[in-house]
């Protein structure tokens, strides 16, 4: 039951935002910004996000060159260009915004294992692509170095403008940033339906406490793989991925992003752990769900790979298993687009969210203005 204050005021918004992770959070940030007096809503269905924003493996990446194939092979040239700066200016927005070590970024480097020698002309190929871009030519080879591969590692294609991020600072200092600007997040509150009113929406949301009616001028969908319940025609597709975390093992002391099996493995070390991730294309259909879960044949896979060639030689122990639902489509360019009067939408980020999302909040930020 409700009072006549909750009635009256504090269930009416200017913007309700449905999602509290990167883009949801961004696209709060940067409306609030442009609107101080706005009263503003972020609903997120779970404690923390459901998707992938809190669950990713930290990579300030932008794309490796068996990637970026398969976006040559999709979208062509110009708009593979397109792409590479709409998440390399992402990452460096996201930078610009928090500062380096709000967010413990640290550009270590890209690395694309190869087990057998690369193709020096499509290397030449992508620099000779991105360097008018982004002024520089990012790739080059490099032979199996000091980080204790086995001998299947025949060389490494090195991006220099990639790094890494501690996913935790960076969605805290967002999580904090909002509220310093009167957003309010409701967390656990899951949006069952979102009907047309007079002037705006009726969103409907089951809380802890039962059922409630929100009233908003105009709304965000930042729902991600989550997407289809509101929009069923989009080309919106899940992929859960799986990551795990050893234990801290001394040897586990070196820096960087590495690739492999055309990015869909990634792993990277964090706080003297090795952290690995990714195999959703050894069980496509089992893996589109947005259900949180582990794949025990993927799992299985994902270790025979750390004895196999990524540390043969060292004893671990797997510390924490987890998952995070990233969304997918006919190719990677983001969904940011005008529903309708009062609906706009930034879904689909192609599984390159920490590149990509917060220049997806601005850009829909404009579309909102």
């Amino acid at each position: 039951m409700q009072s006549y204050w909750e009635r009256e005021t504090l269930r009416h918004f200017d913007l309700i935002i449905v999602g509290g992770g990167i883009v949801g959070l961004s696209t709060g940030l940067f409306y609030a910004e442009s609107h101080p007096n706005a009263r503003i809503a972020i609903l997120e269905r779970g404690f923390f996000p459901e998707g992938a924003s809190t669950k990713n493996a930290g990579f300030a990446c932008f794309g490796s060159i068996a990637e970026l194939e398969h976006d040559l092979e999709h979208l062509g040239a110009e708009r593979t260009v397109e792409l590479v700066l709409k998440r390399f200016s992402g990452l460096q927005l996201l930078r610009q915004t928090f500062g380096d070590q709000e967010i413990d970024y640290r550009e270590v480097g890209g690395y694309e294992l190869c087990f057998e020698a690369p193709d020096l002309e499509r290397i030449n190929f992508f620099n000779n692509l991105l360097e008018p871009s982004l002024g520089q030519r990012p790739y080059s080879v490099i032979e199996n170095g000091d980080f204790g591969f086995s001998d299947r590692v025949k060389f490494m294609i090195k991006n220099t403008l990639e790094g890494t991020i501690d996913t935790g600072k960076m969605m805290g200092v967002l999580q904090r940033k909002v509220g310093l600007l009167g957003v309010q997040t409701f967390t656990q509150s899951a949006v069952t339906k979102i009907e047309d009113r007079d002037r705006g929406k009726i969103v409907r949301v089951e809380t802890a406490s039962g059922p409630i009616e929100l009233l908003a001028q105009q709304v965000a969908l930042c729902t991600n793989a989550f997407s289809k319940d509101f929009l069923p025609e989009a080309d919106v597709q899940p992929g859960r991925g799986m990551v795990l975390v050893t234990k801290p093992n001394p040897a586990f002391d070196w820096e960087g992003s590495f690739h492999y099996h055309d990015g869909y493995h990634y792993f990277r070390t964090v706080d003297g752990r090795l952290l690995l991730g990714g195999g959703r294309q050894l069980d496509r259909e089992g893996e589109a769900t947005t259900e949180a879960g582990i794949n025990d044949s993927i799992k299985a896979q994902l270790l025979a790979d750390i004895k196999s060639f990524i540390a043969p030689n060292i004893a671990f122990e797997v510390d924490l298993c987890w998952s995070g639902t990233m969304a997918f489509g006919a190719d990677k360019n983001p969904i940011v687009q005008r529903i309708d009067d009062c609906t706009v939408a930034g879904i689909r980020l192609g599984g390159m969210g920490v590149a990509i999302g917060m220049g997806v909040g601005k850009e829909l930020t404009g579309l909102l203005s």
